[in-house]
């Protein structure tokens, strides 16, 4: 975090949050300059007992963070790419041959591609909630019912629209191009060389002491819900994970930036070689589609909706205020997260909570903004003066601030329309 920002200050805000009663537990934490600086929980993981000290959720319980698993998945699908075992334009339907007979949402549309399936531009209807309650789905009935054909909302790469499906292909396309199942390689060209220990995709995996419980609210209080399996939807909502694990797998997102040869392929948290090369985070993280989505101002007095684009597994917000923001949401019976980053400063916020769709995009965006209000980084990187004369941080290759080039030549030119000098000039 800022190093003149007091922790008590995003606590104060996280323990509010909490207090509106949106979830049994809250558990967040604080990314700066690669690395956990500060996490802390509220509330309890697990109602099922006496509540104690125990149960307060730390950074290192697990949840089950939904739709964040899709930029697991577009991951998969970029390492395949770079090690040239897919091209993003290839047709779907090359690695999932039930997608063959499909009529792809119009008689002139061209063949469904990888890059739609990322983009979310595939030309399904968007499918929440149905498709959360499809994670358990067995992978031959996934397979039967891509083969009896789906209906499209668009012809593929006309416009954006929201889709688990499209995900849950992607898996399948994984699975296909690498040769192992979905899980298997995302453990093993993800998980493992990243050292994120605490993340998986079943509850089995973790002991009763390190995972949160998921809860809805009743006419009688919070319920208890059940997990459900790993199966065909897993790459658009599987994972478990937990602040800890998430510090390190967004802080290998902000590290990709700026693109001046700085970001090393190691430049993680974790210390620990990046499996996907810089030049990939970075393409994730840029607009490769218009969601149109404008929705009003969720903060009370802030400044307006920031235009929203969808990259590879990730959301990408232009804020007025701060410029690019990176993130995305989950959403799933018993759980809601986010995690954002400002890839002008690398601070990143996670935020899990155990309760059925939990808003904690909001929560993430109140700290966050926060942390860029208060933050020196922040400050120096849009200085009208550069503290040196180095490249200012970039956001999705764009300057966060006028470049010092710039400022030189604007320096310049003032100085010489007070005093005019034609060799100047």
């Amino acid at each position: 975090m800022p190093r003149d920002f007091a922790p008590s200050v995003t606590d104060e805000i996280v323990r509010r949050f909490h207090e509106r009663g949106g979830q049994p537990a809250i558990a967040y934490g604080i990314v700066r300059d690669g690395e956990l600086v500060h996490a802390a929980g509220f509330g309890h993981r697990s109602l099922g007992g006496p509540a104690t000290d125990k149960t307060v959720p730390d950074e290192r319980t697990v949840f089950r963070i939904a739709s964040m698993s899709k930029s697991f998945t577009a991951s998969a699908i970029l390492l395949l790419r770079d090690a040239v075992a897919l091209s993003l334009d290839d047709p779907a339907a090359a690695y999932v041959p039930e997608l063959a007979g499909w009529v792809n949402g119009a008689a002139d549309a061209g063949p469904l591609t990888i890059r739609h399936l990322l983009t979310m531009t595939a030309g399904f209807p968007t499918d929440d909630p149905w498709g959360d309650r499809q994670q358990g789905l067995p992978l031959d009935e996934f397979d039967a019912l891509l083969a009896g054909g789906v209906q499209f909302n668009w012809a593929p790469g006309t416009r954006f629209e929201y889709s688990n499906l499209g995900y849950a292909i992607l898996g399948r396309v994984v699975t296909a191009a690498s040769g192992v199942p979905y899980d298997e390689f995302i453990r093993t060209r993800l998980l493992a060389p990243l050292r994120m220990s605490r993340t998986g995709f079943a509850a089995e995996e973790f002991t009763a002491a390190q995972l949160a419980t998921g809860y809805r609210r009743g006419p009688g209080g919070w319920l208890e819900l059940p997990f459900d399996p790993y199966g065909a939807f897993a790459p658009m909502g599987g994972v478990f994970s937990c602040v800890a694990d998430l510090a390190t797998w967004s802080a290998g997102f902000a590290a990709a930036f700026p693109p001046d040869g700085t970001a090393l392929a190691g430049s993680t948290g974790s210390r620990a070689p990046h499996p996907l090369a810089a030049a990939s985070r970075r393409q994730m993280q840029l607009p490769q589609a218009v969601t149109g989505w404008r929705a009003p101002d969720r903060i009370p007095g802030g400044p307006p909706a920031a235009p929203s684009y969808y990259g590879f597994g990730l959301f990408v917000d232009e804020d007025p205020a701060f410029g690019r923001v990176v993130s995305h949401s989950g959403g799933y019976p018993g759980f809601g997260s986010n995690m954002r980053w400002h890839p002008a400063t690398g601070l990143a916020v996670i935020a899990l909570g155990n309760g059925t769709y939990s808003p904690m995009h909001s929560l993430a965006e109140l700290v966050l903004r926060a942390l860029l209000t208060r933050s020196a980084a922040y400050h120096v990187a849009l200085a009208p003066v550069p503290a040196a004369p180095a490249v200012p941080a970039t956001s999705g290759g764009v300057p966060a601030g006028p470049w010092p080039q710039t400022l030189a030549a604007a320096d310049a030119v003032n100085r010489l329309l007070k005093e005019w000098d034609d060799a100047a000039a």
